[in-house]
């Protein structure tokens, strides 16, 4: 094989062609946009991610934080699951597609106060699955984190800001006993061993706080998650018919989610006919949809990673039977009388106990198995300390329910509202929600 002698002495300046365009010889090729991962920030530009930063910056004041991105599912499937990113890191960074990902936060720092820190490339393997982008100017530009380093630095690099600031601010969440240790408090305890002085701060309460109280431009993607829902259930009342098998119902449902501007779903879709509705986590979606059964159908879709959370009840043959109209209009004066309660300031433990005294003077108070309601945003179980006063700005769900599998039935109504200082908005307009609404819905149906 003969080498050109000139191509060994190349010099910083000379250029080389590669498909077709002309590149500085040794440069690194790097991806356009659209390609590679991190591709950027989503659903935001990364300017509204650098100022969340700030705001939990501002909250913390001094120390070092450590926020943990998601880790990969491992999985032998055939399909291999989705990943979902970790709530607070997406929240704070809009990195959605990067596994492995982990955020470092220094406010005392007087010109970098963070860090973003991916893990190695693996070569080969991004031939096989999907090509990342080499550290450099490119990530920092695509995310706008200050800067990007490998997750191999993260002990030197949380040392190192440890020994001056000696804080270590822990923002949670907070595992059960039986749970494994949290990796972000190993980490903490090894750096303390190593940085004489170094304290820990229990900071847990912060990130709740701050992602409790929605910021317009998330209301505007959940608005749309709930058009896309208030599709979904629509279809499932128009098109359910007994001797439907629940997985087609549940088909149906989620197409209709897509149809309507759906990115995503915000969990995995509950349906469930008769016996099946009184099981509160029933996904599996494997029973039929038998004639004078009611259906639960429990399902929300999601835009721009933000969920929605919907429950509705309705008659398989489109009309309720007496008994079954008495329990339904139960559960909705069960809600009614929580939502009266509902606004800013409120406590949900008090609605809690209005829903909970209409079912017990109903002698059904032992049917009522769950909680009243949650919030709901980047995750549909959005994190939020339910024992403090609902803040203004917040979306919650109010979701009554009794279940009996020896009698047959579930009957779940769960509606999203918007904490206002007045009261409450019911984002959940439009999906048809008393006994004559749905009755009269169905009956329409072609």
């Amino acid at each position: 094989m003969r080498i050109d002698r000139r191509s060994l002495f190349m010099g910083a300046g000379a250029t080389v062609a590669i498909g077709g365009l002309a590149v500085a010889a040794g440069a690194q090729v790097l991806p356009p946009a659209g390609y590679a991962t991190p591709a950027g920030t989503s659903p935001f530009t990364p300017d509204v991610y650098r100022a969340r930063r700030a705001r939990l910056m501002e909250q913390l004041k001094t120390g070092v934080a450590v926020i943990y991105g998601a880790n990969a599912v491992d999985s032998s499937a055939p399909v291999s699951p989705l990943f979902y990113q970790n709530g607070d890191f997406a929240w704070l960074t809009g990195i959605v597609d990067e596994p492995g990902a982990i955020l470092v936060l220094a406010p005392t720092e007087r010109t970098v106060k963070e860090w973003l820190l991916l893990p190695s490339r693996d070569i080969e393997n991004e031939r096989w699955n999907q090509e990342r982008v080499p550290l450099g100017s490119m990530i920092e530009q695509r995310t706008g984190v200050q800067r990007v380093m490998r997750t191999s630095a993260l002990g030197g690099l949380v040392s190192s800001l440890a020994s001056r600031s000696k804080e270590l601010r822990f923002l949670g969440p907070i595992a059960s006993a039986n749970a494994p240790v949290p990796p972000v408090l190993e980490l903490y305890g090894k750096v303390a061993q190593r940085v004489p002085g170094c304290a820990l701060r229990d900071d847990t309460a912060v990130l709740p706080r701050l992602r409790c109280v929605k910021e317009p431009r998330e209301l505007v993607l959940m608005r749309k998650a709930m058009d896309a829902t208030r599709a979904g259930h629509l279809a499932a009342m128009r098109q359910a018919r007994p001797g439907m098998p629940e997985n087609e119902l549940r088909f149906i449902v989620e197409s209709a989610f897509r149809a309507a501007g759906g990115t995503g779903l915000a969990y995995d879709s509950i349906v469930g006919s008769g016996r099946n509705a009184a099981s509160l986590h029933y996904a599996s979606a494997t029973g039929t949809v038998h004639g004078g059964e009611l259906v639960l159908l429990d399902a929300g879709a999601s835009v721009g990673g933000y969920a929605c959370d919907v429950t509705r009840t309705f008659p398989a043959s489109g009309r309720f039977t007496p008994e079954q109209k008495v329990l339904y209009d139960l559960v909705l004066e069960a809600q009614t009388a929580a939502v009266s309660k509902l606004k800013a300031g409120a406590y949900l433990e008090d609605l809690s106990e209005a829903a909970k005294a209409v079912f017990r003077k109903a002698g059904r108070i032992d049917e009522f198995t769950h909680g009243l309601g949650h919030y709901v945003g980047l995750d549909v179980h959005d994190p939020g300390d339910t024992t403090l006063p609902i803040p203004a700005g917040s979306v919650i769900t109010m979701e009554p329910g009794i279940y009996l599998q020896s009698a047959n039935y579930g009957i779940r109504i769960e509606d999203l509202y918007l904490a206002t200082e007045t009261g409450a908005e019911r984002l959940s307009v439009g999906v048809p929600r008393t006994t004559d609404e749905i009755e009269a819905f169905m009956a329409a149906r072609a």
